[in-house]
């Protein structure tokens, strides 16, 4: 499984040939839209344009539910304003908040999963708020994301009170049995401008 920054809050997901879009944007703004082909797109802002530059005829994940397609599970959770969701793909378990950033805001989902492996996290919280859902949420691998509204350095100051050695990469490329066992790891995947 691959796991690719897009910038924003948007990743490309693969696992063989199935291709998932998280949070896909269009034109307007600092980052270039995503351009792939793509057959299932997960949005978890709800009320989220869908003029985005993908090509395929994908399945659209917008809403509070539990889906399968492709070999891949999908819940998505109701919480103030947002669909956080909940992925498990080739045995990893994936939660994407979105934007939220608030530990208050996604409580009741806690009692509905198990482990998470990878927290795909906003960086625009305060260190504090931040610090609470990941030491609450306990994943083994936390990917930092850049909201539109983030200073540029946000997800940098927020690695680092995180972890010691934040890593960066340009995709994290991951199988159930390469997750860490101790400790945790924190990755600022780059993407494309």
């Amino acid at each position: 499984m691959m796991l690719s920054s897009y910038g924003l809050t948007c990743f490309k997901l693969q696992s063989g040939d199935t291709v998932v879009a998280i949070d896909p944007f269009g034109k307007g703004g600092d980052f270039t839209p995503p351009r792939f082909d793509t057959q299932i797109v997960v949005l978890t802002q709800p009320d989220a344009k869908t003029n985005f530059s993908l090509s395929g005829e994908p399945t659209l994940f917008s809403t509070p539910g539990e889906y399968e397609t492709r070999g891949i599970s999908f819940v998505g959770f109701p919480a103030e304003g947002a669909t956080p969701f909940y992925i498990e793909c080739e045995g990893v378990r994936i939660l994407t908040l979105g934007t939220i950033t608030k530990l208050s805001a996604i409580e009741e989902i806690l009692d509905h999963v198990d482990t998470i492996d990878i927290l795909l996290l906003s960086s625009g919280g305060t260190p504090v708020e931040t610090q609470k859902l990941v030491a609450q949420i306990d994943p083994r691998i936390v990917v930092l994301m850049a909201p539109e509204n983030a200073k540029k350095n946000s997800q940098d100051t927020m690695a680092k009170e995180l972890a010691d050695k934040p890593e960066k990469l340009d995709k994290l490329t991951i199988k159930q049995k390469g997750l860490p066992t101790e400790g945790q790891r924190v990755i600022i995947l780059e993407s494309p401008k």
